[in-house]
């Protein structure tokens, strides 16, 4: 019986929406009304009186959106109305939006991520045990499939092969299989980040660039030479060097500013140590200063004969004028101001350690000078090309 009644009451309410349908112009709408009144009915006068206050205005409502206002939103967006478009754009959007979350594979959506370094090929691999894949995690494999330049991995390798194929997915990540583990290992091994210059060394325990420069490390120093200030790349190597727990009294910078301290590099140039002079030949610097000098000349105090400073370092000869005056080629300024420190107390050589003279940097065998003028010759070419494309006719 109740079944029966329910049937019925769904059969006079398609029924009545479908007569309603014919009146108002909209279908759906109104079969939503007519099984609202059905119920409202049932209340009886009462029920009835609350049908009349809302059916009225709802159902115009609802049949001036589907007859009236649709039409006239397609209307206007014909005729150029940026307020229809816009309307239109985001409606876009935010199905784009959800549609591409609804398809978003099961290993992102209902991912089940765990450490697993004796299935994967690293300990920073993670392992989805629904899709029973592993996750790149290493960093350094990670930047070099997104090709960044300095990076550098072999391309040669099966792992490297197996990655490429699959592909990063929807969030950008790569995946593999627990069977490509080894492979994937032994590309993992061939990763290593490219620092700033061919000098510059990467320390894996600090996963940082170690700055060689002396130049540079004079500069940042606050002993004289010449950089650029407030640079990019200044910014860099002291964020860095801060955020290192021991330092150990030198300057770091991550290999992903390396593009940006070889600028600065490129920037620097050597200059007289401090207090000393430029000779008239506008290439040589004559020692001035007083602890050197008397080292140079009656073997008092204490300097580091070691450093590259002391080699540099020559006599003028003797004349009528000059005697027991010594000097020292401009280019050799950062050097010779590293010299001199170590004539002082205090003197600490780790902290200089491995510095090389700016005029013997290179990146890729290349000089800093040679370099730049490469990079600059490449940025010109491309602004010529784009100068061009723009002025073809279409």
């Amino acid at each position: 019986m109740g079944i029966r009644e329910t049937g019925s009451y769904n059969t006079v309410g398609q029924a009545e929406s479908s007569e309603s349908a014919e009146s108002s112009g909209s279908f759906l709408p109104n079969r939503w009304l007519g099984q609202l009144r059905n119920s409202i009915e049932q209340h009886g006068e009462e029920g009835q009186s609350r049908w009349d206050r809302i059916a009225g205005p709802l159902s115009r409502s609802t049949s001036d959106c589907c007859t009236e206002q649709l039409p006239s939103f397609v209307r206007g967006l014909a005729a150029g109305s940026q307020r229809n478009l816009i309307v239109l754009l985001v409606f876009l959007l935010c199905a784009f939006t959800i549609v591409h979350y609804l398809l978003q594979p099961p290993s992102d959506t209902m991912q089940n991520l765990v450490p697993a370094p004796s299935v994967c090929s690293s300990q920073d691999d993670m392992y989805d045990t629904d899709s029973r894949l592993c996750r790149v995690g290493n960093k350094y494999a990670i930047w070099y499939l997104r090709h960044k330049d300095w990076i550098q991995c072999a391309p040669n390798v099966p792992g490297y092969r197996v990655l490429q194929q699959t592909g990063p997915d929807w969030n950008g990540h790569y995946w593999y299989g627990i069977t490509h583990s080894k492979a994937v290992r032994e590309f993992y091994d061939t990763c290593i980040p490219e620092c700033a210059t061919d000098e510059d060394t990467f320390h894996i325990d600090k996963d940082m660039c170690l700055v060689t420069d002396d130049v540079l490390i004079t500069w940042m120093n606050g002993d004289g030479q010449k950089c650029p200030t407030s640079t990019i790349g200044e910014k860099s190597i002291r964020w860095a060097t801060g955020s290192l727990p021991d330092p150990q009294g030198r300057y770091w910078y991550a290999p992903d500013s390396a593009d940006k301290v070889r600028a600065l590099l490129e920037s620097c140039h050597s200059t007289c140590a401090q207090s000393d002079v430029l000779l008239h030949d506008n290439t040589h610097c004559q020692v001035m200063n007083t602890m050197a000098l008397h080292f140079l000349t009656q073997k008092t105090g204490s300097c580091d004969t070691q450093l590259p400073g002391f080699s540099a370092i020559s006599g003028m000869g003797i004349t009528k004028d000059v005697t027991g005056a010594f000097m020292y080629p401009q280019v050799m300024g950062g050097s010779v101001e590293t010299f001199y420190l170590s004539c002082m107390d205090g003197w600490d050589s780790a902290r200089f350690a491995g510095a090389v003279p700016h005029s013997s940097e290179t990146v890729k065998s290349q000089s800093l000078h040679d370099d730049a003028a490469n990079s600059q010759h490449r940025a010109d070419q491309r602004e010529w090309d784009e100068a061009m494309s723009m002025s073809v006719p279409s």
